[in-house]
């Protein structure tokens, strides 16, 4: 509901409100003072009857008796009656004496019906109305008594103009009021309608900042402050996600050319005929088939990516976690000998994980195969254990040169290479401490690196087991 629409409800609801009480005062005011009038009128009656009874008929000579009285104004018009005849006997109109009221409407007949009533009725003229009375005197005449009632009707007017008046200034005055509090009511509402323009108008940092006294208001504020950070968090990560997707495609562009390049590069001077010696050609095709080898690793760990980023998560399977880290060991030992990987499997023990057992293998075979390019010759240890009966823990670490805070904070980037050397840089596409991070985080664990120039570096997993936590006790 729009405030200009409460506002004129409002206001036509204390209008409805007076006018509905103003009509009852007028009709309770003109009832009372009917009834103040009609006890005069019975009042009246009963001096008059006296009166009249006092006279014989024949010894009363009406008119001579009425214009003996000196008045100057007749409150009460008189009409006495012969109810046999029908003949007017005496009458005495209501009014000023040189300047009557008109006449109230009553006949013979209508007085005859009304004996013991008090009853209304018109003028004969377009003159006030008249509450009149009728009694019977002992020698059976009629006599009517009748109040005009324009005193009532000019008060009642009064009365009316008088409403009128007080219910015109009180909708102004009112209406002042009503907007004043009504605008300030509203406050809180515009606040946040101009923090909402302003956020669709782009200013992301935009906050409701009015603290109103109405909690439920207070709470709209909290509310949509909240929501407000929520949203902004979200298009950060977002902006955050898009900004690495693109520095995604260009790393991989970059990285696709380099082998790519190389390939076109020989496979062109061999068309051409500049290798025409069976040694040089048998080089280049070597490097040809290196540099495709090459790029086949980085498709493959492009797609792995890929796969982890669209959500497509790894079939959970139990998994003796041990035995996983011991035939990764194995495979390193059978790729390098040279490379001093040292595992003491516990074969009494077998800790259980939830996962898939070639992206966890995946995982220790890409750690130590980075000890091997960025640390060669240094001595690499695993470990497994079970801290708790929630957590397996897999730690590799190794005694080589370690790293830099900086270089440490970036290991898990894509396409980052420390850069160290030539020969690490060749042999590392920069992306499979990311698969480690990426596939850890797919099974719920996490991934930890402890690392120090000159004193080695240590990686630790975190994984959930097979069974969960333990039940808490009831």
């Amino acid at each position: 509901m729009t405030r200009r629409r409460t506002f004129t409800l409002v206001v036509l609801a204390l209008v409805l409100v007076f006018v509905l009480g103003s009509i009852a005062t007028i009709v309770n005011t003109r009832r009372q003072m009917t009834h103040d009038i009609d006890r005069g009128l019975a009042d009246d009656l009963d001096i008059s009857m006296q009166l009249y009874n006092s006279f014989e008929l024949a010894e009363f000579d009406e008119l001579d008796a009425f214009d003996d009285l000196d008045v100057v104004n007749n409150p009460i018009a008189t009409i006495l009656v012969d109810p046999e005849s029908g003949e007017v006997l005496v009458e005495v109109p209501a009014g000023p004496v040189d300047d009557p009221l008109a006449r109230a409407d009553l006949s013979t007949d209508r007085i005859v019906d009304g004996v013991g009533e008090i009853f209304t009725v018109d003028s004969t003229d377009d003159g006030p109305q008249y509450r009149a009375v009728v009694g019977l005197l002992d020698d059976a005449r009629l006599l009517a008594l009748a109040v005009p009632l324009d005193s009532v009707d000019r008060t009642i007017r009064g009365l009316s103009r008088t409403l009128a008046a007080t219910l015109v200034a009180m909708v102004t005055l009112l209406g002042v009021i009503i907007f004043i509090l009504q605008r300030a009511s509203f406050r809180p509402y515009d606040e946040l309608i101009d923090t909402a323009e302003a956020i669709a108008d782009g200013d992301m940092d935009r906050r409701a900042v009015m603290v109103p006294a109405d909690p439920e208001i207070r709470r709209l504020t909290d509310s949509l402050n909240t929501m407000l950070d929520r949203l902004q968090q979200s298009l950060e990560l977002r902006r955050q996600a898009e900004d690495r997707v693109k520095e995604f495609a260009a790393d991989a562009s970059h990285e696709l050319r380099t082998p790519l390049t190389t390939i076109a590069g020989y496979s062109e001077s061999y068309l051409l005929g500049a290798a025409s010696d069976p040694e040089v050609v048998r080089k280049q095709m070597t490097r040809i088939n290196s540099e495709a080898l090459r790029m086949g690793r980085l498709v493959n760990d492009l797609l792995t990516l890929a796969r982890l980023d669209q959500g497509n998560g790894f079939e959970a399977r139990p998994v003796v976690l041990n035995s996983l880290v011991e035939d990764a060991v194995s495979d390193a030992h059978v790729t390098d000998p040279s490379h001093r990987v040292r595992f003491e499997p516990d074969h009494g023990r077998r800790i259980r994980v939830l996962g898939d057992g070639d992206a966890l293998q995946q995982v220790v075979a890409n750690l130590i195969a980075n000890t091997r390019i960025h640390a060669p010759g240094a001595n690499v240890e695993i470990t497994v254990d079970q801290p708790d009966h929630a957590h397996a823990v897999v730690t590799v670490a190794d005694d080589g040169p370690g790293m830099s805070q900086d270089i440490a904070d970036h290991v898990f980037d894509r396409f980052f290479r420390a850069g160290e050397s030539p020969a690490a840089d060749s042999r590392s596409s920069g992306l499979g401490l990311s698969i480690v991070a990426a596939i850890v985080d797919t099974h719920g664990g996490t991934i930890d690196l402890d690392t120090t120039p000159g004193a080695g570096s240590r990686f630790t997993i975190t994984l959930p087991t097979e069974a969960g936590p333990d039940p808490e006790p009831s």
